[in-house]
């Protein structure tokens, strides 16, 4: 049985990677900003007693992660798998249009956010089994790929989470912890429209496939959820 911390666990790509993981056994943390509205993932704790735990887990706000870590802790002694896909995106605005709030959020959510929560549970994923930490990134976040306007917000914040992601990689404290960034490709959620060509099905059985062909030599890569290695 892993032990899981997923991040913005409520809806969508993160729910069903709840509910995946769940349905093979495993121990799930699902942290989501406002549990008085996650109705789905009470009837899994339902479903589930025991497996299933909500946080009330806010990414972008330091002291309130601080406070979810006692809440795991007490819990477990260790996780194994940490999964970062918490994320907003608040439109592809033209540079005529860019606000400086919008940005910043973005960057706070999407990237900053992501950094706190390993910062605050490094310690429990080290004491983990074969841990692995993976960063729910996009292709819209690769440098090497970026071919047409995609915004400043969301690519940016991604292109700024796959550094961060490098950075931890090179982070001693990381040590034996297997680190990649990961694109869940083009969902059908709230974030990714109707027109996706992928649902959150799909792509959650692709990203478990993923995470559980991950070795060590797979450590610092860029990987979509079919597996394909990405350039950065």
């Amino acid at each position: 049985m892993n032990r899981v911390l997923i991040t913005g666990a409520n809806r969508g790509l993160g729910f069903e990677l709840v509910q995946q993981f769940v349905d093979r056994g495993d121990r799930v943390f699902a942290g989501c900003r406002s549990p008085e509205k996650a109705l789905s993932l009470e009837e899994l704790v339902e479903k589930f007693p025991g497996q299933v735990m909500i946080l009330p887990l806010d990414v972008a706000d330091q002291w309130n992660i601080e406070k979810n870590f006692d809440l795991v802790e007490a819990e477990v002694d260790a996780l194994d798998i940490v999964i970062n896909n918490a994320a907003i995106h608040l439109g592809d605005e033209p540079l005529s249009e860019v606000k400086a709030d919008v940005l910043l959020k973005t960057l706070q959510i999407n990237a900053v956010g992501m950094v706190l929560v390993v910062q605050k549970f490094v310690g429990l994923l080290q004491k983990g089994h074969n841990p692995k930490l993976i960063n729910i990134s996009s292709r819209g976040g690769s440098l090497s790929l970026m071919n047409h306007f995609r915004g400043f917000g969301y690519s940016g914040s991604k292109a700024t989470m796959n550094m961060y992601t490098r950075c931890l990689v090179l982070e001693p404290e990381m040590e034996g912890i297997t680190i990649i960034a990961l694109h869940p490709g083009w969902v059908r959620t709230d974030m990714g429209g109707p027109d996706a060509p992928l649902t959150t099905a799909e792509s959650a059985e692709g990203i478990l496939r993923v995470i559980e062909a991950l070795t060590r030599e797979d450590n610092g890569k860029f990987f979509t959820w079919e597996g394909k290695e990405l350039p950065w």
